[in-house]
């Protein structure tokens, strides 16, 4: 029974959390700076929480397949490579959406410059994390297909 309240309370932690993090562009930009500092701490305590409770379940998970005889412990996972990130790549995804982001809601909706930042920087950081996320996963899938094809013959593979 605690750990599905665990388990619960670590997932409503982590959507405040989100939305605590979805609240401060938005505070920003009406200027709400008391409402930015709180959302900062809100985020903070629950990213604290979450991370709090992974770690005593990764251990206590860890203790558990410890004392088991060798032969019953679960196989160790070796990933094939490391997942690496591209920061120069995201950082100039970043740019190009933002700035058409923000040129698009300067003339298509005429919005105030200073709304049109936070929105810009918003959406930029939104739609470059979907732009890499996407990439990545679509790399990943071609790369695992071609592994998964490469005992088959060519008219095989077409299938």
């Amino acid at each position: 029974m605690s750990r599905s309240l665990t388990i619960v309370a670590s997932v409503v932690a982590t959507v405040i959390g989100v939305g605590a993090l979805l609240f401060i562009p938005l505070s920003i930009v009406v200027g709400h700076m008391q409402n930015v500092l709180a959302e900062i701490v809100v985020l903070v305590v629950c990213v604290w929480y979450v991370a709090r409770v992974m770690r005593a379940d990764r251990r206590a998970r860890r203790a558990a397949e410890a004392a088991l005889p060798p032969e019953r412990r679960p196989p160790e996972r070796k990933p094939r490579r490391a997942i690496t990130f591209q920061v120069r790549e995201t950082l100039v995804i970043f740019a190009i959406w933002g700035v058409i982001v923000f040129a698009f809601d300067a003339f298509a909706l005429q919005m105030d410059p200073l709304v049109n930042v936070g929105v810009a920087v918003f959406a930029g950081f939104m739609l470059a994390t979907l732009t890499v996320t996407g990439r990545h996963m679509m790399f990943r899938l071609t790369a695992e297909e071609g592994a998964s094809d490469e005992g088959l013959r060519p008219e095989e593979r077409d299938r």
